[in-house]
C-alpha cells in the first residue's frame, strides 16, 4: 500500500472512529454494484447443510480482507459485484468503503455478501471460511435487542455444519482429550446445530441459526481449527442423537454445559419447559476434578441491586418476576436480603461462616435433583417509607444470567448473608441440563465409548446417522 492509499485510509478511519471526516448517514453517495458476468458472486448459500453463525464481538468498526474479495447483494448476486481485497465497514453508519477506489456504500437492508475465491477470508484479523453477510444494524429485527442497542453490525458466516463443527472443537472443549470424549461431544454439538436450523428457520425472518457464545456454541472460525479436530469431526460424520422410540429423525436439542458439580438437571428443572430426549437428570460423579468444582463469590447488596438494574434495562422477558411498583422505580427500593428456595428435598441454609465438612458431605449427598436451587429471594424495602415492603421470588437460572454467569457459576449453591454482602458457595459451572463436558473427559480416559458416554447424560435418546 502506497503513500497516499495509507493517508486515505487513515483518514477514512479516523472519520470512522471520531466523526472527524465529515460522513454523515444522509450526506454519503451511494454507487450502484456494476454488472461483471465474469466475477459474479456465487448465490447466498442456504442448502439444508449450510448453518448461519451470527458472531459476536467484532466490535463497530470491521476490516474484512482475503484474496480477491467478491462483494455483492446478498438477495441478487445477479446484478453483479465489486471485487477488492480489502474493505472497511462503519457499523454504526451502516456504509461500507473500499479503500482501493475510496468509494463508500450504504449497506441496504437485504444485506451484502463477501467472499473470496480462496474460500477464506478474515474480520478483523478472525479467519473464517466461505461466505460472510453483513447487515445494516438498521435490520435488527424484534429478536435481536442486544444488537439493536449497540453500534455492531449483524455479521452472519454461512457454511457447511461439518466445517462449522471443526471451529466449535476447540472453542468448546478440546480436541486432545480422550476421543471417546471428543466424539460424544462433536455428536452433541452437531445434535444441537442441526436441531437449531430447523427451528430458527421456521421463521422466514431470520437471517442466522445459531450465535457464537455460550448462548448457543463457542465458535471462534478457523482459528482454533486443528488437524484433529477435523479427523474426529468426519468420523463421525452425520451421527446425531433423536428421541428413542421416535420414527423420524428429528435431532434433539442437546444441552451441555461445563461440570454439573455431581448431578445433571432436567430441562423442566432450569426452564420450565420440557425438551425430547430428556427424561430425567442423572448422577454424574465423574466431574469432581473439573476447575469449578467448588467456587465461592461474594457480591455486595450494591452490586445485587446494580446487576437487578440492569437486568430489567436489557431483559424484558424477566422483568416479570418484579412487581409494577418496582419496575417503574428500581432506586427507590433497598435491598435487604437475599434468600433461597432449594429445588427438591434438599434445604439450601448455610452459616455464616465457611462451609463445614458435614454440610459439604450433605452437599453432595444424592437428593431429588441435588443442592440446585430453584429461586433467589430479593427483599426490598422503600426508601420513602420503611414500612413498604417486597419480596421477589425469581427463578435462579434467570437471576444467575442477570447477576454474573461467569462468577455465579451454576444454580448450586448455598448463600450466606455477611453484613451488607453475599456469600455464595457452588459447584459447577453451567445450567446442568445434558451432558457434564469434564464428566465426559474423565469417563472417556476411564475407558468408556462414545456411545456410553451420551447415553449414560442423555437416557432418553438413540444414536442416528443423517446424510449431510
Amino acid at each position: 500500500m502506497g503513500y497516499r492509499d495509507r493517508t486515505m485510509r487513515n483518514r477514512f478511519m479516523q472519520g470512522l472512529l471520531f466523526g472527524l471526516a465529515g460522513l454523515v448517514f444522509s450526506g454519503v453517495p451511494s454507487f450502484a454494484l456494476p454488472v461483471d458476468p465474469a466475477h459474479l458472486a456465487s448465490e447466498l448459500k442456504m442448502n439444508p447443510e449450510t448453518i448461519r453463525v451470527k458472531l459476536s464481538d467484532l466490535g463497530r468498526v470491521l476490516t474484512i480482507r482475503g484474496t480477491a474479495l467478491a462483494l455483492s447483494l446478498a438477495k441478487k448476486p445477479e446484478l453483479g459485484n465489486v471485487q477488492a481485497n480489502e474493505w472497511l465497514i462503519d457499523c454504526k453508519r451502516s456504509l461500507i468503503f473500499e479503500p482501493a477506489t475510496q468509494k463508500t456504500r450504504q449497506i441496504p437492508r437485504s444485506g451484502i455478501l463477501i467472499e473470496s475465491i480462496s474460500g477464506i477470508l478474515s474480520v478483523n484479523e478472525k479467519h473464517f471460511r466461505e461466505q460472510i453477510v453483513v447487515y445494516p444494524k438498521e435490520l435488527l429485527s424484534p429478536y435481536d435487542e442486544s444488537v439493536r442497542k449497540n453500534s455492531e453490525c449483524l455479521v452472519v458466516n454461512h457454511l457447511p455444519v461439518e466445517k462449522y463443527l471443526e471451529g466449535v472443537v476447540n472453542s468448546e472443549f478440546n480436541s486432545q482429550w480422550a476421543e471417546p470424549a471428543v466424539e460424544a461431544q462433536i455428536i452433541a454439538a452437531r445434535t444441537y446445530a442441526l436441531y437449531q436450523m430447523r427451528e430458527m428457520r421456521k421463521d422466514k425472518g431470520r437471517v442466522y441459526d445459531v450465535e457464537s457464545t455460550q448462548k448457543d456454541q463457542v465458535y471462534a472460525g478457523m482459528d482454533r481449527a486443528d488437524s484433529k479436530a477435523s479427523e474426529l469431526v468426519q468420523k463421525t460424520r452425520g451421527l446425531i442423537m433423536i428421541p428413542r422410540g421416535s420414527a423420524s429423525k428429528d435431532p434433539i436439542k442437546a444441552f451441555y454445559h461445563a461440570s454439573c458439580g455431581g448431578r445433571t438437571l432436567s430441562p423442566e428443572k432450569v426452564w420450565g419447559t420440557p425438551f425430547k430426549g430428556f427424561t430425567r437428570g442423572v448422577r454424574c460423579g465423574f466431574c469432581n476434578n473439573a476447575p469449578s468444582s467448588n467456587w465461592d463469590l461474594k457480591l455486595s447488596f450494591h452490586e445485587i441491586e446494580s446487576r437487578i438494574w440492569r437486568g430489567i434495562e436489557r431483559d424484558s422477558p424477566n422483568r416479570r418476576f418484579f412487581p409494577k411498583s418496582y419496575l417503574q422505580n428500581p432506586e427507590r427500593w433497598y435491598l435487604m436480603g437475599v434468600k433461597t428456595e432449594a429445588d427438591g428435598a434438599l434445604p439450601v441454609r448455610m452459616p455464616a461462616e465457611a462451609l463445614t465438612a458435614e454440610a459439604r458431605e450433605k452437599i453432595q449427598r444424592d437428593g431429588a435433583e441435588g443442592g440446585h436451587v430453584r429461586e433467589l429471594v430479593f427483599s426490598f424495602v422503600d426508601r420513602s417509607n420503611l414500612r413498604n415492603k417486597i419480596k421477589v421470588a425469581m427463578n435462579a437460572y434467570a437471576a444467575r444470567n442477570w447477576i454474573d454467569p461467569a462468577r455465579l457459576k451454576s444454580t448450586w449453591f448455598q448463600v450466606a448473608t455477611l453484613g451488607r454482602s453475599v456469600l455464595f458457595r457452588g459447584k459447577g459451572f453451567g445450567h446442568g441440563v445434558g451432558m457434564c463436558q469434564w464428566g465426559a473427559k474423565s469417563m472417556g480416559e476411564k475407558g468408556f465409548t462414545r456411545d456410553e458416554i451420551l447415553k449414560h447424560y442423555y437416557p432418553g435418546v438413540k444414536i442416528a446417522r443423517i446424510s449431510i
